[in-house]
C-alpha cells in the first residue's frame, strides 16, 4: 500500500479543528473533524484520534477479525466517553465533539466505522469510479432520505453543517461497524467536510487520476483552497497497489 495524508488551515479560519493518524504498519486509518468553541473542536479531534490510536497499538500480527471489531467498537466507546467527560468538567471545553472516519486494512479487507459527516469513499481509476461509502450523520442528509430536499439543495441549505450526531456529545454512541472488500488498484479516500464542500467528486475523481499519490493530496489540497477554503482541509488517500 502507498499512503498518503494532509491537512491545512484553510483559508478563513486561524486555527486546525482537524485531526488524522496513519498507521501503515498495523494498517488503521484515523480521520477527526472537531466541533466546539476557542480550541475545543481542536482538543475533541485530538483526543479521538490519540485514544482510538493508543488502544489499537494493542494489537498483535494478524488478531482474529472478531477481536479486531471489538477493540475498534471499545476503542471509539472510550474516545466518545472521555471527550464527553472533559467537556462536562471544563467550562472551556463545554459543548465540544467531533466527526470520527475510521477504517482498518488486512489483506484487502476493510473494516471501517463513521460518526458525523467526514467521509469514506473508494476510487477505482480504472472504471472511473468514486463511491461515498459512509453515510452522513447530518440534518440535511436526513431530508435527503425523507424526500423533503435534492443533494443539490443540500449543498446549499442554511442548516448543511448541522451534525445529528457526533463523537463526545452525549455519554453513549450510537454507531455500526461495517467491512467492504477493497481490490488491487482501488483506492480509498478519509477526508473532511473541508474537501468535499469545496471539491466535488468529478473533480476529486480527475485529480486522483491524474497525480502521483504525492502530488494527489496536494493538489486536492490547493483545488479546496482555490474554490474558496472555507473549513480545515484534511485527507487520507490509500492506495491498495
Amino acid at each position: 500500500m502507498v499512503v498518503v495524508g494532509a491537512t491545512n488551515v484553510g483559508k478563513h479560519r486561524t486555527n486546525n479543528e482537524d485531526s488524522y493518524f496513519i498507521d501503515e504498519n498495523k494498517n488503521f486509518f484515523i480521520l477527526a473533524d472537531g466541533m466546539g468553541g476557542h480550541l475545543a473542536g481542536e482538543t475533541a479531534s485530538q483526543m479521538a484520534t490519540q485514544i482510538i490510536s493508543d488502544n489499537l497499538y494493542k494489537f498483535k500480527e494478524n488478531p482474529p477479525k472478531s477481536d479486531i471489531i471489538e477493540e475498534i467498537r471499545k476503542s471509539i466507546i472510550d474516545a466518545n466517553l472521555e471527550i464527553f467527560n472533559k467537556s462536562k468538567d471544563f467550562e472551556e471545553y463545554r459543548g465540544m465533539g467531533t466527526t470520527l472516519t475510521f477504517a482498518y486494512i488486512n489483506n484487502g479487507h476493510v473494516i471501517y466505522a463513521n460518526i458525523g459527516d467526514s467521509r469514506l469513499y473508494k476510487i477505482d481509476i480504472e472504471k472511473k469510479e468514486i463511491k461515498q461509502i459512509t453515510k452522513d450523520d447530518s440534518y440535511v442528509n436526513y431530508l435527503i432520505e425523507i424526500g423533503e430536499i435534492t443533494e443539490d439543495e443540500a449543498k446549499i441549505h442554511p442548516k448543511k453543517n448541522v451534525l445529528t450526531k457526533a463523537l463526545g456529545t452525549s455519554p453513549k454512541i450510537d454507531f455500526s461497524i461495517d467491512e467492504m472488500n477493497l481490490e488491487k488498484g482501488e483506492i480509498l479516500l478519509l477526508c473532511s467536510d473541508g474537501l468535499t464542500n469545496m471539491v466535488d467528486n468529478k473533480d476529486i475523481l480527475r485529480i486522483v487520476k491524474e497525480k502521483e499519490p504525492h502530488k494527489a493530496h496536494e493538489e486536492l489540497i490547493n483545488e479546496a483552497l482555490k474554490n474558496g477554503g472555507i473549513d480545515n482541509v484534511t485527507l487520507i488517500l490509500i492506495y491498495n497497489e
